[in-house]
């Protein structure tokens, strides 16, 4: 959706919302009593949920805002609120109808909550209060976890802008493979250990919020050379994982050769530490390039400076040489994008045997030559005749829509982006990333199956990494016996397949495998929409399959609506005593009051009708009247969050 498009449903909105806060009650100093934090990782695939409860330490209402970092590849799948013991659970719906329904609760005063994706790594809300009253708030977030350079990383953020008095963590790990290592590095304080040879556990308790994240990382066995294969059953549905993760070792050759050119940003923007950095960086995977490959340097701001014009063999003179190219530029002028990369293009050879690679850095926006995101992205792809891998690095990048650009340009060329921030650390990311993709096992990969699976999702495109896996997910006919699988492939040693025969066995602990489907069927059609743009199918597919399977995306919404507490009448009142009744008889009031107007003089019953009536005190709702006001900023929230 275009930015104009979005500011057209949301201004109305967040102009409505700003009013009503102008009346909602004042902010609140609320305190987190505790967050609990469970984590099952089922192979590979993890199920976070957060649980907060929230008391409010003021003596009138009020209302606060809180956020739970989570992973910015990670799908929402549930948001609950639970009051006095009563849950609120939510509804994901599309976008539109979401935004329509908020929009008609709040118009009706009604309570209600909106959350939509932001894409950050954080979940934001706003809650209101009763005076000193209590509120638990669960979130459900679900991810896949990439293996690379032969580990499984899961990050859980215990960040938070407030103290917690208790913290709880528990990871329970899984794997069809045995666990061989499992680790949370620089967090002493965390227990990790194993329950069995497949099965392992990481806990970590404490009174406030430590100054880090946990990090957990751990390494499994390699299944067999021609794979593993999962299977599940659900509502008539079959689904498969197959999951590919050859080594060297099982291949019998060593990993593949590379012709590699590094493209890199120098204009005035990349000055300073940046340029300190990257220096750093690319002087050691230079320097640590094997002598079976030929690379190039290409540095650009508003015009390109290249090493060499050509590809040179990866000797210790030409790495020299070209370490010292880097050393002695400095950052200066435009951002020259377009005629880096196309200039870089032209250098690959289709009679070359060796894997082609751009690694291209970048801090901004194109300022030089062809500044069009859009022409860059055509004109790339149509010099692209080697079918070179562009694997894009954004460094510092601060607006969203220049990282999107990126991600669109690497993966319409057989790559991928990442992205970084100019801080301490990011040569270290920088070089892990490089290492990731520096050593390719096997390319020109091909998967089929007897023709028995379809709607198969692959998480690897045309090459496979040294310490990567290749996950491919799809579904089967209930019923089936046996699937057979053919891989195809490239590896130094020549053609190569891979051909096995799987016998159909569900079991109970594969059944996350049909949400893993969902999820990397839509992030595979969220990247078709980088590059193909916004067409109804892809839109339709990816609203579908979230609405399906619960996933707030950029076409869903979670909705949640707090039905309204039925008040009682309003009644006279008077104590049982003052109209002559036994206290100690237990009636309803309104009989009582009822009984004894009927019964009073005529007199006093005039009396009674000039007194002014005293109103019943109105049962309190569960903190949520002024919830449209508060939880509904929640989508303006991460709006703005998102245009910044």
């Amino acid at each position: 959706m275009k930015t104009g498009a979005i500011k057209q449903i949301y201004l109305p909105l967040a102009i409505l919302l700003s009013i009503l806060l102008a009346a909602s009650p004042a902010m609140a100093t609320a305190s987190i009593d505790y967050m609990s934090i469970d984590v099952d990782i089922n192979n590979g695939y993890a199920v976070t949920t957060v649980e907060q409860k929230i008391i409010s330490n003021e003596d009138e209402a009020a209302y606060d805002d809180f956020s739970i970092f989570k992973s910015e590849d990670a799908f929402i799948s549930d948001f609950t609120i639970i009051i006095d013991g009563e849950e609120y659970n939510s509804e994901v719906l599309p976008k539109i109808q979401a935004e329509e329904e908020f929009e008609e609760a709040v118009s009706e005063g009604r309570s209600a909550g909106l959350l939509t994706d932001a894409g950050k790594d954080r979940f934001s809300y706003a809650l209101n209060f009763e005076p000193h009253q209590s509120i638990i708030v669960r979130l459900t977030y679900e991810q896949a976890l990439k293996k690379t350079l032969g580990e499984y990383e899961y990050t859980q953020p215990l960040r938070s802008y407030r103290n917690i008095n208790n913290l709880s963590v528990n990871v329970d790990i899984s794997s069809v493979n045995k666990i061989l290592s499992l680790e949370t590095p620089g967090f002493t304080e965390a227990n990790a250990e194993y329950l069995s040879s497949t099965k392992g556990q990481v806990t970590y308790n404490s009174r406030s919020v430590p100054d880090l994240d946990l990090n957990i990382i751990f390494t499994t066995n390699n299944p067999a050379l021609n794979g593993e294969m999962l299977f599940y059953e659900t509502g008539g549905q079959g689904y498969m994982m197959h999951i590919f993760s050859p080594t060297e070792d099982d291949l019998g050759t060593t990993a593949l050769s590379k012709d590699i050119i590094f493209v890199i940003d120098k204009s005035g923007s990349m000055s300073g530490e940046k340029m300190y950095q990257v220096k750093g960086v690319f002087s050691d995977v230079i320097y640590g390039l094997p002598a079976s490959d030929r690379f190039n340097v290409i540095f650009f701001d508003g015009e390109v400076h290249t090493y060499s014009e050509q590809l040179m063999e990866a000797n210790a003179s030409s790495k020299k040489d070209s370490i010292e190219f880097v050393d002695n530029l400095n950052a200066d002028g435009g951002t020259n994008i377009n005629d880096a990369l196309v200039n870089a293009l032209g250098m690959f050879g289709s009679e070359s045997e060796n894997v082609p690679i751009i690694v291209f850095l970048t801090d901004g926006e194109p300022t030089s030559g062809v500044t069009s995101r859009y022409v860059i992205r055509e004109n790339v792809l149509e010099t692209n005749k080697a079918e070179v891998s562009i694997f894009s690095i954004a460094f510092g990048i601060e607006h969203e829509e220049y990282y999107e650009s990126l991600r669109a340009l690497s993966l319409e060329n057989n790559g991928k982006a990442e992205r970084f921030t100019s801080t301490t650390g990011a040569e270290e990311g920088i070089s892990d990333f490089y290492a990731t993709i520096s050593t390719p096992l096997i390319t020109d990969i091909e998967f089929s199956y007897n023709g028995k699976v379809s709607d198969i999702v692959n998480t690897v495109e045309s090459s496979l990494f040294a310490g990567s896996d290749a996950i491919v997910l799809g579904k089967y006919n209930t019923g089936t016996n046996t699937i057979n699988s053919e891989i195809k492939a490239t590896s130094r040693s020549g053609n190569r397949e891979f051909n096995s025969q799987f016998t159909v066995l569900q079991k109970a602990e594969n059944s996350f495998i049909p949400r893993l489907w969902a999820y990397e069927t839509i992030n595979d059609l969220l990247d078709r929409i980088e590059v193909e743009g916004e067409t109804d199918d892809l839109v339709t597919s990816v609203t579908d399959l979230s609405l399906e399977f619960e996933f707030v995306t950029p076409y869903t919404s979670l909705f949640v609506e707090i039905p309204e507490i039925e008040k009682p009448e309003v009644t006279d009142s008077m104590p049982p005593g003052e109209m002559g009744m036994d206290e100690s008889v237990a009636v309803d009031d309104s009989e009582v009051a009822e009984e004894a107007i009927e019964e009073m003089p005529a007199e006093e019953e005039m009396v009674m009708e000039e007194m002014p009536v005293e109103e019943t005190a109105e049962e309190e709702s569960p903190g949520f009247e002024a919830l449209y006001a508060a939880v509904g900023i929640v989508g303006v929230m991460l709006f703005l969050k998102r245009q910044e």
